[in-house]
């Protein structure tokens, strides 16, 4: 496999190499992608009629995905491509992608005239309809009547929840309509390079879920968040009715270091930026994206931000010039975090909040170097267990998950991976383990990848006890990650599915807890099982491991049972599970109310998804508002009481 990649990386370059350096995505780079792509893909090696069929669809609601553009004749005059697709990307014809896009750009203009036409109707919020928001379950419109109605219902909709956040029906109908007034303006610039891109990633996603194209800004976006890090100001942005605003300053950063009388506020907005001392760019109804590319810069250099800010008396916006000389930002939001908590039995816990497995090479920087350290200083605390919380950790690099799960091991197989038809790879650990207490590991439905290799291996080996909501998300899959020459941007290809120690793999099915507690994120039925074109796997023969004493399925029974009773008493949690049935219902139903909301309900409605969407903000453990936490460290006391007997 490793020849294969180094040969494929190489064609890569040579072909780029022998082409005029110049920026973003050609149409004579689809037929050589798309060939890098099978050549290096762990299941498909051929673009075959089935591949051409998936493209299509893939393409096809990458343009329209709600369904509010194409026709079904539409739809239907595009299957002539279905099975031709192959055939004219080997040929390099690609005059059908733009043969769609002329389609949609025709019905874009037809229906927001249908748009403007349809914000003059008055709309009652008292009257009960019901609109299908599962899209997958609405076929495209069959004629204007049936286009007009799904249109009339989104844009109540739309309105409805503009209403909610208490704005008159007078300001919702301007916020939305200068919404679409921004969408129009996008859709008119459009580059080749975009429509390109969007092909690129129907094709590379009819593979699997995980195989993408990156244009050359997300390329960025990606580095970032591995790297931690980034050069511009240290500012997060939104936006919002064609505004970028300021939605929180980076602690440390270079805008928090500017003097008093000209620093950034939250809810600030920034109306043009200028390069030192260039001419400055409007940024009013530009791309987010757009604006942050903008913003962003080489450390040392000077970026000058006009904005408007609120004035005491209401009346007018100010306006000022913000100069800010652009360095290295941390983004320490993303590091391992640990705390230790003291149960009320005054036993020593220690917790570490691992968001995603980072690198960052030129600075040192690792999850695996930030664990170690970790582990090392709650050692020395004296803690008598610890907790390792891997809720919402996407995954990450490969390698500082099996360094971590080495941590935790003393020697022996940490995961096998697998490529097509040859012997799974085993990779051991094989740096000895640095703690040896007692282990509990967190997961829900958002934990994935790295994260499942790591929970994975702590399970088959019964190092320690996996608590959660619920299984894993099920991301099996190993991506080869290659940047493009000449700012074209990335490609990520699945090139092998891995599996655990004993020779099943999380793809698809994830990894299933030892004790479940109740948490309200297993309202959201997601999971790779749930992905269009997601791999399958077979069973293989497990690795020698030598399982431990330390969880197994005696101790778990005990520490279960004892949870159970504690959370089946527990007010909060059953609350919280007849709030997770009621969601469950309406998000199954696929359907959502037309009508205005009454206070309670609405009041109930801004409740949960406030819970569900909390930060942690400076406290690591916030037990008042995390009673799955607050009960794990009951299972972990547990736990502590039964190894010390």
């Amino acid at each position: 496999m490793y020849r294969k990649c180094i040969i494929a990386t190489m064609t890569l370059f040579l072909v780029f190499s022998c082409q005029k350096k110049s920026e973003g995505l050609k149409q004579s780079d689809v037929p050589m992608l798309v060939n890098q792509f099978l050549g290096m893909h762990v299941e498909y090696n051929t673009l075959d009629d089935e591949l051409s069929g998936r493209t299509l669809d893939n393409y096809i609601s990458a343009l329209d995905y709600g369904k509010y553009y194409f026709y079904k004749e539409d739809i239907d005059s595009f299957q002539k491509y279905k099975s031709v697709i192959d055939d004219y990307i080997n040929e390099g014809n690609l005059s059908f992608i733009y043969d769609i896009y002329a389609v949609y750009k025709r019905r874009f203009d037809e229906n927001l005239a249908l748009f403007d036409e349809l914000m003059d109707l008055n709309y009652d919020f008292t009257k009960d309809e019901q609109m299908v928001v599962d899209r997958d379950k609405v076929d495209y419109a069959v004629d204007k009547n049936d286009m007009r109605e799904r249109w009339r219902k989104s844009i109540k909709l739309q309105l409805l929840n503009y209403m909610s956040a208490k704005k008159s029906i007078a300001e919702s109908k301007e916020k939305l309509k200068n919404k679409y007034r921004i969408m129009k303006k996008t859709v008119e610039g459009f580059s080749d390079e975009e429509i390109l891109s969007r092909f690129m990633n129907a094709f590379s996603t009819a593979l699997d879920p995980h195989s993408n194209y990156l244009t050359q800004e997300e390329h960025e976006d990606f580095k970032i968040s591995m790297e931690l890090k980034l050069e511009g100001i240290g500012v997060r942005l939104s936006s919002e009715d064609g505004f970028v605003i300021v939605e929180s300053i980076i602690p440390g950063g270079a805008a928090d270091k500017l003097p008093a009388g000209i620093k950034l506020k939250p809810s600030d907005k920034i109306v043009a930026v200028a390069q030192d001392d260039e001419e400055p760019a409007d940024v009013i109804d530009m791309d987010l994206r757009d604006v942050v590319k903008l913003i962003r810069g080489k450390k040392g250099t000077e970026v000058r931000l006009t904005v408007l800010r609120e004035t005491e008396n209401k009346t007018q916006p100010g306006r000022m010039i913000v100069p800010i000389v652009r360095e290295e930002i941390r983004l320490q939001d993303s590091d391992a975090e640990s705390e230790v908590h003291v149960s009320p039995q005054g036993r020593k816990i220690g917790y570490i909040k691992l968001p995603s497995f980072y690198q960052d090479p030129a600075r040192g920087k690792s999850s695996a170097g930030d664990m170690k350290a970790i582990l090392k200083d709650l050692s020395s605390k004296k803690v008598s267990a610890i907790v390792l919380d891997l809720r919402g950790n996407p995954g990450g690099l490969l390698n500082e998950a099996i360094e971590i799960a080495g941590l935790f091991i003393d020697y022996g197989p940490i995961v096998q991976i697998k490529e097509g038809q040859r012997p799974a790879h085993v990779i051991y650990d094989d740096k000895g383990l640095l703690y040896e207490g007692p282990l509990v590991v967190l997961i829900n439905r958002f934990s994935a990848s790295a994260s499942e290799i790591l929970a994975g291996a702590i399970k088959d080996y019964h190092r320690g006890i996996i608590v959660g909501p619920g299984s894993s998300y099920g991301k099996g899959t190993v991506q080869s990650y290659n940047e493009l020459p000449f700012d074209r941007g990335a490609i990520k290809i699945t090139t092998h599915i891995f599996y655990q120690p004993g020779g099943t793999s999380n793809q698809l099915s994830g990894i299933s807890p030892d004790i479940i507690v109740p948490d309200l994120s297993s309202i959201w039925d997601i999971g790779e099982d749930k992905s269009r074109y997601a791999l399958k796997w077979k069973k293989i023969p497990g690795a020698p491991l030598e399982r431990l004493n330390g969880a197994g399925q005696n101790v778990i029974s005990i520490i279960g049972q004892k949870s159970r009773a504690r959370v089946s008493a527990n007010p909060e949690f059953i609350k919280m599970q007849d709030q997770i049935k009621k969601y469950r219902d309406q998000i199954g139903k696929g359907t959502i109310s037309l009508k205005e909301e009454s206070e309670i309900e609405e009041h109930k409605k801004k409740e949960i998804e406030k819970n569900m969407n909390r930060e942690s903000g400076e406290k690591v453990i916030d037990l008042e508002n995390d009673p799955f936490l607050a009960e794990t460290f009951n299972i972990t006391g547990d736990y502590i009481q039964l190894k010390s007997n």
